[in-house]
């Protein structure tokens, strides 16, 4: 279980202990010994918990107003996960965070055999509700699942919010078995945007995003974890940072973009184009790992 949090001091390195940091902006420091990025003090840190409102008026409509791109981007994670690991013919996945549960939904139909875990109590009633699946409310920990019991965990933006990420990595190492996967989506620390923008890049959130890793950073987490056959990348760019980018002030601006760039369009070349350059350069804003135990 994590251990309680002094809210209102400085606290140590979250990924390697050092007491040594130095202020990057806001209340995001860098540590001097590893690199990693976190908020220190966390201050009115709310943890893992969104609302139903949340879900409700900011989430669900987002997804339903680029319903099929969000959901081929699940189907894509799912891919490059077989591409990468030899996994049974009917896998079990455990998808933790997951919301909704979009990711789920994509398994299921993918034929694979899909658990859910989510810390929103609305969140994990509506994904069990809406795919069948078995969805655990709370936390990883809270769950208490049985050791070596999935073959794949998926991990989508949820690592940023975990003030404490070690104790979340050593669980999700028990629960999966021997060889099994790890996928891991974050925001990118070291992204175009972010060097470009700084605090005031789409991502960055101090009072919900408390670490903020780089490829060189979150490899280190995952090799210190137990994990080997580390492969890491980063793709894409926010639609609120190319909505800032090209000045555009509409209300829908950001589902707009997110839709153009996702069709099989001059635009849709252009985004695949740079997420082949983004494997390699890592400036991409999402930061992806797989990982096997």
């Amino acid at each position: 279980m994590n251990a309680t949090i002094d809210c209102s001091v400085l606290r140590p390195c979250p990924l390697c202990g050092s007491a040594l940091s130095a202020l990057v902006f806001e209340t995001i420091r860098r540590c001097k010994k590893c690199g990693l990025s976190f908020v220190s003090p966390l201050g009115d840190y709310r943890g893992e918990h969104e609302t139903a409102e949340y879900f409700l008026n900011d989430y669900l409509p987002l997804h339903e107003s680029n319903r099929e791109n969000s959901l081929a981007e699940r189907r894509a994670h799912l891919a490059m996960i077989r591409r990468h690991f030899r996994l049974p013919a009917r896998p079990r996945l455990l998808d933790v965070g997951c919301a909704l549960g979009f990711m789920l939904h994509e398994a299921q139909a993918a034929g694979w055999d899909a658990a859910g875990v989510e810390t929103s109590d609305f969140a994990a009633r509506y994904a069990r509700e809406s795919t069948g699946c078995p969805v655990y409310s709370g936390t990883l920990q809270q769950a208490a699942l049985e050791d070596e019991s999935f073959d794949v965990v998926t991990l989508m933006d949820v690592i940023e919010h975990v003030a404490e990420p070690r104790y979340l990595m050593d669980e999700i190492y028990r629960v999966l078995r021997p060889e099994g996967v790890l996928f891991i989506v974050t925001p990118n620390f070291g992204s175009l945007f972010v060097r470009l923008y700084g605090s005031e890049a789409y991502g960055i959130g101090p009072e919900e995003h408390v670490v903020y890793f780089r490829p060189g950073t979150l490899e280190r987490l995952l090799q210190e974890t137990g994990f080997r056959r580390i492969v890491t990348q980063s793709r894409d760019l926010y639609a609120e940072n190319l909505r800032r980018l090209l000045g555009r002030k509409e209300s829908d601006a950001q589902v707009k973009i997110k839709t153009a760039f996702g069709k099989q369009t001059w635009l849709g070349a252009i985004r695949r184009s740079m997420n082949c350059l983004f494997m390699y350069v890592p400036l991409g804003d999402k930061l992806i790992a797989l990982a096997q135990k």
